[in-house]
């Protein structure tokens, strides 16, 4: 069972050698500068003594106080955030995957269906495409001169999370399995990592790590990427440079290379991964951050060199990104994987991903342009589980059968764009020409649905007549005006089609719904407008509702103006009318107002 907040879960759902769970928080520890690494790395070795676990996540910049050379590139950090975080917790409970899958079915069993149906929305790159190329060419001209021979060159992308985190990391989770996979809540700030490259793990004596360099399309033969040249050679590069790196930790002979550049299976890419361990190594934690932070394979080579082009040249710090995100035991053993493929989501909801690639002399800034985008398709894809619906009324004998087509088509792209759904506008505007000319009804009801890969599904059935004399009533349900699908018309919708239908048996038109702050939102088919001292009110976007498309036609020509809407304004309206693109106004009364 997943513990409350905070906790750090680390799980391995593609080998299964077993997931760890740390609980029951003692003490949080951070370090935002040179002069508290000392004490920071002492309270961590001093709980780890004590019988405690440790989870640590380390900022990629957190490695330019560790290099005398590279401090003058240190910045401040944003908001004050601490470039490591150490979570000491008093309980580790071990489990094996299928124990970890059951615990996240079981707690997104009890999620309504708006929470269940998490993901980030909105996901776009932190730089345009002409910058980045660019920067690009920038860093082929350093090779070229000679200044380095690799730079990893990174951007964030930015979305907004939806729904629960809890749901989003299981979707993630199951659409990515990884060896260094990773959950931390601290109550906050949150970090979903399905990182499938090892940073360093320690076991007694014996330290090992899997640097990552080399990414294909997972639609291209494996064997494309194992044979090409550019990608053995950047990963053969890394794995030089991590070989010198540990070459200081242990003795004369006590590196070996014991995989080289093998290709990995993953549901969007195929990766080229090498592995190289040392023993005996004695050092600490620290001493080995020291000799190894961050991973070769996420700065470039030389590695100091190519950290300061990357300061150079990369507009915002990495954060987590290209750092480390791992455990650190009571016996001194620990493992941290480079948190690449990770998310970070603040109390807000903004999400941020950071993607990179490794850029050579023969580079092409539009192939590395393509990778980077690629990397990032994990998390655009990873929500969903609803398509996306428009219901449009059609008069075929009118000249112009669809007459708010082109709002209606509006709103869906914006959707599409938001959720990341291609649309196929020219075949679904073909479709419904297509059902405008066969049909024999006077008014037909036409119900788009669009799914995430761009396929759709139309049906037409007749609209009946609007009843005369209607009424409405109040629903107990209570939204949450944060909740983005309500801004969206999605088939995620069942609250609102049980209330409709529960309506309607008792000979109702529509039901009205309300937020957490009392305030009118919107029907469970239609748009509400409250005649008050006559001027017809709607309810604002923030309260929680969608941008009818009836309800923005009364907007733009001026027939109605938004304000926040209680109860007490339905009770001492004038009159009170529902609207959709189906039926435009409707004038209706409201029972128990």
């Amino acid at each position: 069972m997943l513990p409350p907040p905070p906790f750090a879960l680390f799980d391995d759902n593609l080998s299964d050698a077993g997931d760890l769970l740390l609980h029951g928080l003692q003490q949080t520890l951070r370090c935002h500068a040179v002069d508290e690494i000392a004490a920071t790395f002492a309270a961590i070795d001093a709980a780890r003594r004590k019988g405690l676990w440790v989870a640590i996540a380390i900022d990629y910049e957190f490695g330019h106080l560790l290099e005398t050379r590279l401090r003058a590139c240190a910045r401040p950090s944003p908001g004050a955030r601490p470039l490591l975080t150490a979570w000491v917790f008093s309980h580790a409970h071990r489990q094996d995957a299928a124990r970890t899958s059951a615990d996240f079915d079981r707690a997104v069993s009890t999620l309504d269906e708006h929470e269940a149906l998490a993901g980030v929305c909105n996901l776009h790159p932190g730089l345009g495409e002409e910058a980045y190329h660019a920067a690009v060419e920038r860093v082929r001209a350093l090779i070229h001169a000679g200044d380095c021979y690799q730079v990893n060159y990174t951007f964030p992308c930015h979305g907004r999370a939806y729904g629960s985190t809890t749901a989003l990391y299981r979707r993630l989770r199951n659409a990515q399995p990884v060896r260094y996979g990773a959950w931390v809540h601290d109550g906050s700030e949150q970090i979903l990592s399905r990182s499938p490259e090892l940073f360093v793990e320690r076991h007694g004596r014996q330290l090992r790590c899997r640097p990552m360099k080399g990414t294909a399309a997972r639609n291209r033969p494996a064997h494309e990427l194992s044979a090409s040249a550019k990608n053995r050679a950047e990963n053969v590069m890394i794995v030089d440079l991590i070989r010198n790196d540990l070459g200081r930790l242990a003795p004369a002979g006590g590196v070996r290379v014991e995989a080289l550049c093998e290709v990995e299976a993953y549901p969007s890419v195929w990766q080229m991964t090498s592995t190289v361990s040392a023993a005996p190594v004695d050092a600490d934690l620290l001493d080995i951050l020291c000799a190894l932070f961050p991973c070769g394979s996420v700065t470039g080579a030389p590695r100091i060199r190519a950290m300061e082009i990357i300061r150079e040249l990369e507009e915002n710090p990495r954060g987590l990104y290209c750092g480390a995100l791992g455990w650190l035991a009571p016996d001194g053993d620990f493992r941290f994987s480079v948190p690449i493929r990770t998310v970070v989501v603040d109390a807000a909801g903004n999400a941020t991903l950071g993607v990179g690639s490794g850029i050579v002399a023969d580079s092409t800034a539009a192939e590395e342009w393509r990778e980077c985008l690629l990397k990032a398709r994990f998390l655009r894809e990873a929500g969903g589980g609803f398509g996306l619906i428009e219901t449009l009324r059609c008069e075929p004998a009118s000249a112009t059968p669809y007459g708010l087509l082109e709002r209606h088509l509006h709103r869906l792209r914006q959707s599409a764009r938001c959720f990341g759904f291609e649309l196929q506008e020219a075949a679904l505007r073909a479709a419904l020409a297509q059902i405008a000319t066969t049909a024999h009804a006077e008014v037909l009801r036409v119900r788009i649905e669009v799914h995430a890969d761009g396929q759709f599904d139309l049906a037409s059935t007749p609209l009946g007549e609007t009843p005369q004399g209607a009424t409405v009533t109040l629903n107990d349900s209570v939204l949450d005006s944060g909740d983005l699908l309500l801004r969206h018309k999605t088939t995620a919708r069942t609250l609102y089609d049980r209330a409709l239908a529960e309506a309607m048996e008792k000979g109702h038109f529509d039901t009205l719904f309300f937020n957490e702050r009392g305030e009118l939102c919107e029907g469970a088919r239609s748009s509400v407008f409250v005649d008050i001292d006559g001027t017809l009110c709607t309810p604002p976007l923030h309260c929680g509702l969608l941008d009818g498309v009836w309800r923005r036609l009364m907007l733009d020509e001026g027939r109605a103006r938004e304000r926040v809407l209680h109860r007490a304004d339905l009770a001492a309206a004038r009159a009170v009318f529902v609207g959709n693109a189906l039926r435009g106004m409707t004038q209706v009364q409201v029972v128990d107002a």
